[in-house]
């Protein structure tokens, strides 16, 4: 059974989320913390079954679902309980709604921390930067493989979790131009996730975009370290900052359903 998470059911939400540490995991439990259970946009779900043992949970923010799933998970129980909650995104271990289009990426995990770099001369590192001029440069790094939303949307979700502790960023300066950033797109007491690894077009390839993402990983040190990237890209970048391939994510748009 799918169960709505209210305060009976939040202890053993924030339990299943410690003991199964992943992406999926992460994403819940950092919305968690952000919002609590206390905004409409922002629920949360536990698959139990007969013996009262959680086996799968979920979260839907603002109809993009995460679900976190065992092997003990009935997926047909999640497949309808997806299609009838309605969604824009689904993200999960497992091609769930193959009539859908899913997009596959690659899951990478912080295995050999390196060093912290020394700081480029004439260079400064700011953990509170101009939350529109960072926009503007994840904006000018937008591709086909990294969407950046609407500042509109961008600002009060990022400006919150800077608030609440579920957010940090880096961003490397020259003369109050910023130069490259990175920043974690969810993060929790035991996990990172980072995203929004951008360089300016004009200064790339000089290790800027390394130096933010090392000096990231060094700052949450003691947690597990995770990001999620195209299939194809990108590999060799984040091999050179410490991480490994050790899983894949499948990404459903319900927009895209295929034929």
């Amino acid at each position: 059974m799918i169960r709505y998470v209210d305060d009976t059911l939040l202890e053993q939400l924030q339990q299943f989320l410690t003991e199964h540490r992943s992406i999926y995991a992460c994403r819940i439990g950092c919305c968690l913390q952000s919002y609590g259970l206390r905004y409409p946009f922002a629920s949360f779900y536990l698959q139990i079954n007969e013996q009262d043992n959680v086996i799968g949970a979920a979260a839907d923010y603002y109809h993009d679902l995460t679900l976190l799933l065992t092997a003990e998970s009935d997926l047909d129980e999640w497949r309808c309980w997806a299609e009838m909650t309605g969604f824009h995104s689904l993200l999960c271990d497992t091609p769930l709604l193959p009539d859908y289009s899913i997009e596959t990426g690659a899951v990478m995990t912080l295995t050999h921390p390196l060093p912290t770099p020394s700081l480029p001369t004439g260079f400064t590192v700011t953990e509170q930067p101009d939350l529109k001029a960072l926009w503007h440069l994840l904006k000018s790094c937008e591709n086909t493989d990294f969407a950046v939303p609407s500042y509109e949307d961008f600002l009060p979700d990022i400006s919150h979790k800077l608030r609440h502790g579920t957010a940090v960023c880096r961003v490397l300066q020259k003369n109050g131009y910023m130069m490259a950033a990175a920043m974690t797109v969810a993060l929790t007491e035991h996990t990172a996730l980072i995203g929004g690894v951008a360089t300016a077009p004009d200064y790339r390839r000089q290790g800027f975009g390394a130096y933010c993402v090392r000096t990231l990983c060094t700052d949450l040190n003691g947690r597990t370290i995770y990001l999620m990237r195209d299939i194809h890209r990108h590999a060799d970048f984040y091999q050179q900052c410490g991480f490994e391939t050790t899983a894949s994510f499948y990404m459903i748009n319900e927009k895209e359903r295929t034929p």
